[in-house]
């Protein structure tokens, strides 16, 4: 009888990941990036009935949440200009759209790739604000959140 469980008893680790993308157009972005939150995966079931019960199927569309990602904002706002300027390239006064592939990369406790996730043709929906507050008595350094949109999510290693 073969077993299907694990022989690597490590943990995954949350600080052990690098998301990547066109670093020719979005290298601050890539280079500043603190969290990102693996979305959500949905397959919505199907109601049935039969001899007046209800059940339930599994759907046929799989839906995919949002990929959150967060990122320090750099002195020079670099990075948030790399996003507000890809949100405006993608607007409809614009006239032209602009898609990247994304692969987050999974490290294992040896800190070796062991996961890849990609993200095919994300683009960027949402940039949040940025508080600039003199109130505050100790210092932390600004994030933006960015919500990128995608077609699919799959594992490629």
């Amino acid at each position: 009888m073969s077993s299907s469980l694990t022989s690597n008893r490590n943990f995954l680790t949350p600080i052990g990941f690098k998301l990547t993308m066109d670093s020719t157009k979005y290298g601050n972005v890539e280079y500043f990036i603190t969290s990102v939150i693996l979305p959500t995966v949905n397959n919505a079931e199907v109601t049935t009935s039969f001899r007046n019960r209800q059940g339930y199927m599994p759907g046929d569309k799989i839906m995919y949440d949002t990929l959150n990602v967060r990122m320090l904002i750099d002195e020079d706002m670099n990075n948030y200009n790399e996003i507000f300027d890809w949100l405006n390239i993608n607007s409809v006064s614009a006239g032209k759209l602009e898609f990247c592939d994304m692969i987050l990369n999974i490290m294992s406790s040896k800190s070796k790739v062991n996961k890849q996730v990609k993200f095919t043709s994300a683009f960027p929906v949402s940039l949040n604000g940025v508080e600039f507050n003199t109130q505050n008595g100790d210092i932390e350094y600004l994030q933006a959140d960015v919500t990128f949109r995608f077609d699919t999510m799959s594992f490629i290693s």
